[in-house]
């Protein structure tokens, strides 16, 4: 038993010292090694454009698999190769920020995307659900931010 309590102890200890080093970003080439102590900025520098782009390629993506699961004749690699896009855009609209940038919405329907995609390939229904119905809410969100920003469109 204080085996077990000291171990612990000794472990909470490594990961609270190794904290601030985790925090840190290395950005290769910088002259002083490329250490930063901050968390990068939480502003988003997309533009409209960027947005309207990266919605249009999402839904694309979202429907390909929508007709894959409608066919029923779906295989393994065309499943791996979907989640392999979804996650490829999930990281792609990190550009648009968390909180408090106007098409950080977008973000968040990507991310949802790429969940409801890993609740079905893993049969859980919930997660499936709560994907896509996270992934049309931040879809219309994000839609409604374009047409605030240029209600032309």
């Amino acid at each position: 038993m204080k085996r077990t309590f000291i171990v612990a102890l000794l472990a909470c200890a490594a990961l609270t010292s190794q904290a601030e080093e985790k925090l840190q970003i290395i950005e290769l080439g910088a002259p002083d090694g490329g250490r930063r102590t901050a968390l990068p900025p939480t502003t988003s520098k997309a533009t409209a454009d960027e947005a309207k782009d990266f919605i249009k390629r999402l839904d694309a993506t979202v429907e390909r698999g929508n007709a894959q699961i409608r066919s029923e004749q779906i295989n393994a690699i065309e499943k791996r190769k979907q989640a392999q896009d979804l996650a490829a855009l999930k990281n792609e609209g990190e550009k648009f920020g968390v909180l408090f940038t106007p098409f950080h919405k977008c973000n968040e329907a990507a991310t949802n995307a790429a969940s409801s995609w890993q609740g079905l390939i893993f049969n859980d229904i919930r997660q499936w659900e709560n994907g896509m119905n996270g992934y049309e809410d931040g879809r219309n969100a994000c839609l409604q931010a374009l047409n605030e920003v240029n209600p032309t469109n």
